[in-house]
């Protein structure tokens, strides 16, 4: 039973970092790329742009 504990853990450790990279990502595009205000209508296009995460269920089966 431990062992799904250490896969769940395993799963949201690997969300969490691409997130965090995404982020990242997200707000070094926002300030080289952008001639736009830097605002948070701003940061999710970018984000959107490099997240690699599907955000709905139909994209999956793609």
């Amino acid at each position: 039973m431990l062992y799904l504990f250490y896969i769940l853990v395993g799963l949201l450790i690997v969300l969490g970092v691409n997130l965090m990279i995404t982020g990242l990502l997200a707000v070094h595009d926002m300030y080289t790329c952008s001639k736009e205000e830097p605002t948070f209508a701003t940061f999710k296009k970018y984000f959107v742009k490099n997240n690699n995460i599907p955000t709905k269920v139909s994209d999956l089966f793609n």
